[in-house]
């Protein structure tokens, strides 16, 4: 988290509210990281000092324009103005940080050696939320060097169940 997109994220974060408009931020936000990652020529044309800077306010305007909020844009715009596009991936984690605490969520990133059934998933929200009493939004992740078991980290809270975890645990009794 670089101090700038911190400053960015802070800034619209505070507009979003003023305007009661967290949660259709949000959504521009996501809309606006899956359309760079999708397009990386698009990035940089909007990074490119080699492109006017009016061209690429335009670029940027005629592709966002009534289909992400207004201060969304302005503050791209901002950033665009500014030479700050490679700060728009940390400002839209940062943004989403603050959203969610605004909401009362928490982020539970899921690791899993083989993809979570819907029921797991299920059973394990439930048992989140009633742990941290609040909402909690799963995102789960593949990993085949766990093994077997999940490992979760919410909230700068690490809950191991991974059988990789019980293994190197048992390694350092054993050393120990």
């Amino acid at each position: 988290m670089t101090t700038t997109s911190k400053e960015y994220a802070e800034a619209l974060f505070e507009l979003a509210v003023q305007g009661g408009v967290t949660k259709e931020t949000s959504e521009g936000v996501e809309t606006v990281i899956s359309a760079l990652l999708q397009t990386p020529e698009y990035r940089a044309l909007l990074s490119s000092p080699a492109i006017t800077k009016e061209e690429r306010l335009k670029a940027l305007d005629e592709t966002f324009r009534g289909k992400i909020p207004v201060i969304l844009l302005a503050i791209l715009r901002m950033m665009v103005s500014r030479g700050h596009v490679s700060a728009l991936d940390g400002m839209a984690r940062d943004y989403e940080e603050l959203a969610r605490g605004y909401r009362g969520e928490s982020l539970a990133i899921v690791k899993s050696a083989v993809p979570l059934k819907e029921s797991e998933t299920v059973v394990l929200r439930a048992k989140l939320v009633k742990k941290l009493g609040r909402d909690v939004i799963l995102r789960c992740v593949t990993d085949p060097s766990l093994i077997g078991g999940v490992r979760v980290e919410v909230d700068g809270r690490v809950i191991d169940g991974s059988i990789r975890n019980k293994l190197e645990e048992i390694k350092e009794v054993m050393n120990g």
